[in-house]
């Protein structure tokens, strides 16, 4: 929708490099261009917000949920982007300090046992995805 309403080409060029794969939507906040578009709606969009009823503000974000959940279930269908196949790095032995890291034992394969709440959400969101 962004790429269909921009006038700016710079931000039109950003936009298709992000569907293209070659960026991400947090560029974008780095972008004079969208910053600009941003400056130009978000008073609106604000006040709008701003003179809705609670149940309006209800209802629509229960409506996003609703499809979030929807886009969820969906199968994907696009086909994947293909990436280049690569030699995965050597791995270094397990008491060998790696430089740039911190840790002698980067390498180690954490267990469920060892796991974090943060080793757990990635794991997660590695599997199912960001919108899970």
């Amino acid at each position: 929708m962004l790429m269909d309403t921009a006038t700016e080409p710079q931000l039109k060029n950003q936009l298709r490099g992000i569907l293209e794969g070659k960026g991400s939507a947090r560029d974008l906040m780095h972008s004079e261009a969208f910053n600009r578009v941003l400056d130009r709606t978000m008073p609106a969009a604000m006040a709008q917000f701003a003179a809705m009823t609670d149940d309006e503000r209800q209802r629509l974000a229960e409506q996003g949920e609703a499809d979030l959940q929807r886009l969820r279930s969906q199968p994907a269908t696009e086909e994947p982007r293909s990436q280049p196949i690569t030699a995965p790095p050597p791995t270094p032995a397990a008491n060998t300090v790696v430089p740039g890291t911190r840790r002698p034992n980067r390498e180690r394969i954490v267990t469920p046992d060892d796991e974090d709440d943060d080793d757990q959400y990635f794991r997660e969101r590695n599997q199912r995805g960001w919108l899970a």
